[in-house]
């Protein structure tokens, strides 16, 4: 393995050329429109189409499937398949950039905060009684499960980034979540749920602003029961010193 993280072959000609098989592998895919599912072809239609050694292809094969772009399936019918796109690769990518550049957990948690405030503001302008339904059922299930929870990298706020309709958002949300949850240590359950509840009842209560004072607070928390530096007052407070209220729904009762 390479320090990045990816395999190595067994000579820098060979690597290079193999890298640039994946890239255009992974051209094409775009091109294609990224397909999950989609077999591109066998091993022989691909080594014809690339015009490269087996060992070339197997390399690029390895880089496609360490960066969860395509997989090798064996057996009838099987070949290189189009994989579903996760953040898997961006989040070991921002990892080592972040690293390199000597982040901190405190830097971290302002980057996630900036984030989940245009998630929050965006599910809450637009959530409808699915998407409701689906936070209070992740809601039921985190409080079903308890101390079982991973409270650092929880459904919660994944699921609220995908009601903001913003893959974008939601992309930046997983890969800030998973780098910022070693900065979290092990907080109280009890308190994360409590938590995640008011910021939910602000969403479904159409205060925008609301819940995202409620998320600035949770995060912060996090962060200070880590013993992390936490950002300034201002940061804390974010937009609730203006207060802006959407409209009210479902009859909930907005809590300070």
């Amino acid at each position: 393995m390479s320090e990045s993280g990816r395999p190595t072959g067994s000579g820098p000609g060979r690597l290079k050329l193999a890298e640039q098989t994946a890239a255009k592998i992974e051209r094409s895919i775009v091109e294609q429109g990224w397909q999950p599912g989609h077999v591109l072809g066998s091993e022989a239609d691909l080594l014809a189409e690339y015009g490269v050694s087996r060992a070339v292809l197997r390399e690029a094969v390895r880089l496609l499937e360490h960066d969860n772009i395509a997989y090798m399936r064996r057996g009838p019918g099987g070949g290189l398949v189009v994989a579903a796109p996760d953040a898997t690769a961006v989040t070991r990518a921002a990892n080592r950039y972040l690293r390199d550049r000597a982040v901190s957990p405190a830097q971290l948690v302002v980057a996630r905060i900036a984030i989940e405030h245009a998630a929050v503001r965006s599910a809450t302008e637009s959530i409808d009684e699915r998407g409701i339904k689906r936070l209070l059922d992740v809601l039921a299930e985190e409080e079903a499960m308890g101390q079982q929870v991973d409270v650092g990298r929880h459904d919660f706020h994944l699921t609220v980034a995908h009601l903001s309709g913003n893959p974008a958002v939601e992309m930046l949300i997983e890969v800030l979540t998973a780098l910022s949850t070693a900065a979290f240590g092990k907080p109280r359950w009890s308190d994360v749920h409590s938590a995640h509840e008011g910021i939910a009842e602000a969403i479904v209560a159409g205060d925008a602003a609301l819940a995202q004072h409620r998320m600035t607070r949770h995060l912060q928390k996090l962060a200070e029961a880590a013993g992390q530096s936490t950002p300034s007052r201002a940061a804390r407070r974010g937009p609730a010193t203006t207060r802006p209220r959407g409209p009210r729904r479902r009859g909930y009762t907005a809590r300070g």
